[in-house]
């Protein structure tokens, strides 16, 4: 079953990812890609795109933004365990879900 949000909350989730991604980039990380139109998508992460992905001096940091419509979803979960495993894999990798 694919998800779809409502239009509310894909404005709310898609101006969530842009100032997520604007933080990071702030803060110093040096290679910031997000999934939003006209943008450099994330590479896919073990078969789903981040929808933040940040990268600076080796290390790796993905958040994927959910709203309270998507949150509990099942591709949402599935989502959270690749990354998650995704993360595991090297100390230097960070993941995070934001609820919106």
């Amino acid at each position: 079953m694919i998800y779809i949000r409502t239009k509310e909350n894909q404005e709310k989730h898609d101006i969530g990812v842009g100032n997520l991604a604007g933080q990071v980039i702030s803060v110093g990380w040096g290679t910031v890609r997000s999934d939003l139109p006209g943008n450099i998508k994330p590479l896919m992460i073990n078969g789903f795109i981040p929808d933040v992905y940040a990268a600076h001096n080796g290390e790796e940091y993905v958040i994927e933004v959910e709203t309270a419509d998507s949150i509990n979803t099942p591709h949402a979960m599935q989502q959270k365990i690749a990354f998650q495993a995704w993360a595991s894999a090297s100390p230097k990798r960070r993941f995070e879900v934001k609820l919106l």
